[in-house]
């Protein structure tokens, strides 16, 4: 198609790998993050033809089909996927295309903690028009894309579907009103965490809370964040997202 989305590093391709797959889970809760989408636009967009579940599920795989062993012996996976569309799905789609592209790179970064892959960079989803393809042909195409310097722009998705912007630093989490993110949660501390901007990136530090921070499972004192970690304040589970 003229494009050359070729790795931007040299890696070594992995062999097999044991077939411990989070497709179906992971899927499941894309369909569930979005239920609240159904409505309106997106009851129309989705009525009939292709869906974002068969995109997502096309994504994952790409995900296992493309990893890779890093230099440090970490399995790596791509984090750019180029979607390409027929005229008429793309023109579809283009209606709820920012929405889409956040919710299938949520899928994406579940897929990959949930397998305990690495992406090097933030996920990211753009949709291409292919003038060649059938109405309900798609493909999806795989890109390694290294992280800028710097903190990017962080995200905390709760459970609920909210997006918090991680709009200053530091950037204070816990019950004490005046928080920056104020929590509703009788198991978070009033000071309960703060999460900085490094030149590395974001950091979360737990403030000697009662019941702790933890990050994909582990209790942290202090923690470097990378794109789809899952941090727990007290009982409140956000997922951290670069964008």
């Amino acid at each position: 198609m003229g494009c050359d989305h070729k790795s931007d590093r040299s890696k070594r391709t992995l062999g097999a790998l044991p077939a411990h797959y989070s497709l179906v889970v992971g899927l499941r809760r894309f369909e569930h993050r979005l239920e609240h989408l159904v409505e309106g636009t997106f009851a129309r967009v989705f009525k009939s033809g292709l869906t974002p579940l068969e995109i997502g599920r096309r994504i994952t795989r790409e995900i296992d089909a493309n990893r890779a062993v890093g230099v440090d012996g970490s399995i790596t996976v791509p984090n750019h996927f180029w979607v390409y569309l027929s005229a008429a799905d793309h023109s579809r789609f283009s209606e709820v295309e920012t929405t889409l592209s956040e919710e299938l790179a949520s899928a994406a970064r579940e897929h990959i903690r949930d397998e305990k892959y690495r992406a090097l960079g933030p996920i990211s989803i753009s949709f291409v028009e292919a003038d060649a393809y059938p109405q309900g042909a798609f493909q999806v195409q795989a890109q390694w894309r290294e992280g800028e310097t710097g903190p990017g722009t962080g995200v905390l998705r709760l459970s609920d579907g909210r997006r918090i912007a991680l709009a200053v630093s530091p950037f204070t989490v816990g019950r004490m009103v005046g928080s920056s993110m104020e929590l509703n949660d009788v198991n978070a501390s009033r000071n309960h965490a703060v999460l900085t901007a490094g030149p590395s990136g974001w950091i979360v530090t737990d403030l000697s809370s009662t019941n702790g921070t933890f990050v994909n499972g582990s209790r942290i004192g202090e923690h470097q964040l990378r794109d789809g970690d899952l941090v727990v304040f007290g009982s409140t589970q956000a997922t951290f997202e670069l964008t």
